[in-house]
């Protein structure tokens, strides 16, 4: 049962924060082949989920948006450096730079919501990310497994 629960706190930790589950796994004494599995599985997951329910995501913050504009309160902008670095990515690389950043700096939700809004009607979108998060997998899992 402790095993089962270690594995699904890593498959957690890849559907969220995916660069930091494959240190994990190793942490937790887990092979190459099971650390891969888990944490590709879970960063799959994570980026359909995310993507698929982007929408709603997209629509809290519509609403949001237009309920501080009925309150008569200017809507908040903020540029923040990641916010500037996103566009940048987006205008410079495109999705292929989205997808290689989202499963180690961006965090696979985030990156998920953005490629949904931004690349939606590209029907490579959803094929680019999750072979992001697989070929980043055997990467981390790789170096990790490796300095073990």
């Amino acid at each position: 049962m402790e095993l089962f629960l270690q594995g699904l706190s890593v498959f957690a930790m890849g559907m969220v924060k995916f660069a930091f589950s494959q240190l994990m796994a190793t942490g937790l004494g887990f092979g190459f082949i099971a650390t891969l599995l888990i944490t590709v599985l879970g960063g799959c997951t994570g980026m359909l989920v995310f993507y698929f329910g982007s929408s709603w995501f997209m629509e809290f913050a519509n609403r949001r948006k237009q309920k501080r504009l009925a309150q008569g309160k200017a809507p908040k902008r903020a540029f923040t450096r990641a916010n500037r670095t996103i566009v940048r990515v987006k205008r410079t690389q495109g999705l292929s730079g989205l997808a290689f950043l989202t499963p180690i700096l961006i965090s696979i939700p985030i990156g998920a919501i953005i490629a949904a809004k931004y690349f939606r009607n590209d029907r490579r979108t959803l094929p680019i990310l999750l072979a992001s998060v697989v070929i980043w997998g055997v990467v981390l899992t790789s170096f990790w497994q490796f300095f073990q």
